[in-house]
């Protein structure tokens, strides 16, 4: 069922399904008996399954999306999560121009990383300059060479445990700071490695279509990514879930959405994905 004739899923916010027995949405797996729904009834009745207080009636779980579920509502093993210390690593790649960027995005977030690593598209003085700044920081440089996925496994090689790749324009939610404890403690009880987490696109201030545009950051330090442009992690599927207890806000400009598909083609072919980018300039609605 193609986007813009069907409702956003109650659980992770995505417009397109699956056009089965059940309509089943293509990103969390929720299938729904009828796509005419009243969505905050609806994720009610799932968060009272989950918590055992009903039987499930007008929706069932993919196998996968039992967990989707219950962590979009803050649950495991049906129980609202507790807050936990963490030790997950920030990971950055930028520009050596982002300088004043970096330097005030590592100062907001200190707080809530134990650890940071910054790969510089630079040279080895903007290195020296920016971790002047920035002492608790690791930062390296190596150039980009247009390859994000070369440039993402560099700050995964020198971490440990999990890690959490941000770009410059990018931040996390609180909501996503909050659970970074319960989901990777859950993640490793259940043998996961990758975790798909929910991006908010905002062009000029507006949220855009392109929502829950899920981005497959958190990642164990031992996984790799593939894909000079559009990179995601080499990892089987059955060791991957969707996180979405929280987001990350990505900012852009209208200006900069159009320049980066230019930009994303010329470094590998359909890179530009002009579906994508109209979405990204398309406000967000109920049914987009």
């Amino acid at each position: 069922m193609s986007q813009g004739t069907a409702p956003r899923c109650p659980i992770c916010g995505n417009a397109n399904w699956h056009d089965r027995a059940l309509p089943e949405c293509t990103h969390c797996g929720l299938a729904v008996v009828d796509l005419r729904f009243d969505a905050e009834r609806l994720r009610n009745a799932i968060g009272d399954h989950l918590q055992g207080r009903s039987p499930a009636r007008g929706f069932a779980f993919a196998p996968h999306a039992r967990r989707n579920a219950a962590w979009a509502l803050g649950l495991v093993d049906g129980r609202p999560a507790t807050p936990r210390p963490h030790s997950v690593t920030l990971g950055m790649i930028a520009r050596a121009g982002e300088a004043d960027t970096i330097a005030t995005m590592l100062a907001d977030l200190r707080p809530a990383f134990p650890h940071a690593i910054v790969l510089l598209d630079g040279t080895s003085a903007d290195a020296a300059a920016l971790a002047e700044r920035t002492p608790w920081a690791q930062i390296i440089a190596h150039p980009l060479n247009g390859d994000f996925a070369a440039q993402r496994n560099r700050v995964q090689a020198l971490a440990a445990g999990w890690v959490l790749q941000l770009d410059t324009d990018e931040r996390p939610d609180a909501a996503l700071l909050g659970s970074l404890g319960w989901l990777t403690h859950a993640a490793d009880r259940d043998g996961l490695q990758s975790l798909g987490l929910p991006r908010r696109n905002w062009v000029d201030g507006v949220q855009s279509a392109l929502w829950p545009d899920i981005q497959y950051r958190l990642n164990h330090a031992g996984i790799r990514f593939a894909g000079r442009v559009h990179e995601r992690p080499v990892v089987p599927f059955e060791r991957t879930s969707l996180a979405l207890a929280g987001s990350i806000d990505h900012q852009l400009s209208r200006s900069r959405v159009v320049e980066r598909s230019v930009a994303y083609e010329a470094m590998s072919t359909d890179a530009g994905r002009p579906s994508d980018e109209a979405a990204l300039l398309r406000p967000l609605t109920a049914a987009t």
